[in-house]
């Protein structure tokens, strides 16, 4: 499954809010919520369902990077929510470095093989410095969605 099939310019913000790994958290699922047109239980949902699997272990890659996943009952296809934050958070990562980019997946809990093949994809993806840096340099939402459909296409 690819990027450009789970991710809208909607679900894509260049100076995302957060100064906190459960705020983001938090703001990730107010932005899904409203993407999906869902109510204050579905944002509920997401959010315990993402503070759920970050206390399974990090979601943090390193290199500024996270991936917070969920499964959520419900939920007809995966969407991914990709965001550049205004301020690095601690985000308990592998290398204990801050965290500024933001890939988070909502996932149907029938769809392992499609959420396993969305998460290689973006961990392609963000592995690459120089891949890191275009996203990073990016300074509004359609240049940040472009930005990383332009590096999928690039991927082998």
């Amino acid at each position: 499954m690819k990027i450009s099939d789970v991710l809208s310019l909607g679900l894509t913000s260049c100076n995302f809010p957060g100064r906190s790994k459960k705020r983001i958290l938090e703001n990730i699922a107010q932005m899904i919520t409203a993407e999906l047109g869902g109510n204050d239980e579905l944002c509920n949902l997401l959010f315990d369902n993402f503070v759920s699997r970050e206390k399974l272990g990090s979601t943090g890659l390193g290199n500024g990077v996270a991936i917070p996943h969920c499964r959520t009952p419900g939920i007809k296809k995966i969407y991914c929510f990709l965001a550049k934050l205004t301020t690095p958070v601690e985000f308990d990562a592998i290398d204990d470095e801050p965290v500024d980019l933001v890939f988070a997946l909502v996932v149907p809990e029938e769809k392992n093989d499609e959420h396993l093949s969305t998460l290689a994809r973006i961990a392609n993806i963000v592995q690459d410095e120089p891949s890191r840096k275009k996203l990073r340099d990016c300074d509004n939402d359609d240049l940040l969605f472009n930005t990383v459909l332009a590096l999928e296409r690039m991927q082998k």
